[in-house]
């Protein structure tokens, strides 16, 4: 027993583990959106064609379901395999912070409120939504909500370098997502509900990112005046950009399903409403960079320069790829890789906002 304690305290949640499970988390995050790409992209969407079950008879995917079941039952694992990340990486900040215990024994009940939830779902696959079932979900959200509320008052007060709100933060988004991807699923790949789960990612991405920004250290250089000015506009207008796809997805051919009806708006339209923000965002970026490297006489020497060269890159290869996959009639490999490029867009905006405004240094 003192052999698996000290492999768990000191091996897995250990405090020198905190670097390799914040990194995780944000990989992680992008690569779900990645393979939630390539559910839509191949057709998979209804692979799994009921929730929380694959089938009405079968929690995983049967060998009659084919490659889309075991696309889409694939993706469900890894939300499985992020919540765990992100569950290690809770357990690892809450050991680092000031009120260790008190926050520990608010996070039991709070997990206490998920697992009971889970036992509401396995309810209703049962019963359906009768009097038993409809109770347990609504104790499950309250003791949720009441624990949740709790843990992030506590962290705010006591934890001075800001781990446990945005570890907490990641792990609650995972378990929203699941549930979202259950709707998306039992409303037919809505659009609007795949969009919604869409910008409900680029929000964790975002997250993952600030979490990773609180757990390394950062050097302390001075900040040119534009690129402190141009930050948060330029995540404004990220986000809008980031909205415009979402639309314009949602216009397109790639529904998930063949029979999945889009949301009616015409393509090529909205592509020129998706490229205007895109080009505002490439603007900004550019006066950032421009702005900084005069002040640190360098490209590459201070910390703050690089991201906005990474930021500079990732925007000009997103702009490339959006005008190519256009005038190619957008075709899967390119969309795929185009989601691929706004996760990673999404994680450099994130820092690039962090270093400018100096937050939480």
């Amino acid at each position: 027993m003192k052999t698996l304690k000290g492999l768990w305290f000191n091996g897995i949640v250990s405090p020198l583990r905190l670097r390799l499970f914040v990194w995780l988390s944000l990989v992680t995050q992008i690569l779900i959106v990645v393979t939630g790409g390539a559910v839509r992209l191949t057709g998979s969407g209804l692979g799994c064609p009921t929730w929380p079950k694959c089938t009405e008879d079968s929690l995983v995917s049967t060998p009659e379901m084919g490659f889309h079941g075991v696309i889409e039952f694939g993706n469900r694992l890894l939300t499985i395999v992020l919540l765990v990340i992100a569950l290690l990486t809770f357990i690892v900040v809450v050991r680092i912070s000031e009120s260790t215990r008190r926050i520990g024994l608010l996070s039991i009940g709070f997990f206490s409120g998920a697992i009971l939830l889970v036992v509401g779902l396995a309810l209703n696959t049962m019963f359906g939504l009768v009097v038993i079932t409809l109770t347990t979900f609504a104790l499950a959200l309250a003791m949720m909500l009441v624990f949740g509320a709790i843990i992030i008052r506590t962290a705010r007060s006591t934890n001075r370098f800001g781990l446990v709100v945005p570890a907490f933060g990641l792990g609650v988004g995972i378990i929203v997502q699941a549930v979202i991807g259950g709707i998306t699923v039992l409303t037919g790949l809505n659009s609007w509900i795949v969009g919604l789960h869409f910008v409900i990612s680029t929000g964790l991405i975002a997250l993952a990112s600030l979490l990773v920004w609180r757990a390394l250290p950062k050097p302390g250089n001075d900040v040119a005046l534009w690129n402190s000015n141009l930050a948060w506009p330029t995540v404004v207008v990220g986000f809008i950009a980031i909205c415009m796809g979402v639309i314009v997805t949602g216009a397109g051919p790639h529904a998930g399903d063949a029979l999945t009806p889009r949301n009616g708006l015409d393509l090529e339209v909205w592509q020129h409403y998706h490229s205007y923000p895109g080009y505002t965002l490439l603007a900004l970026i550019t006066l950032q960079l421009i702005a900084q490297v005069v002040r640190s006489r360098s490209v590459l020497k201070q910390l703050e320069s690089r991201i906005l060269l990474l930021l500079f890159a990732a925007t000009v290869l997103q702009a490339v790829i959006g005008v190519v996959q256009a005038r190619m009639g957008v075709p899967p490999l390119l969309v795929g890789i185009h989601m691929l490029g706004s996760g990673v867009l999404t994680s450099l905006i994130t820092f690039q906002v962090l270093s400018a405004r100096k937050i939480n240094r």
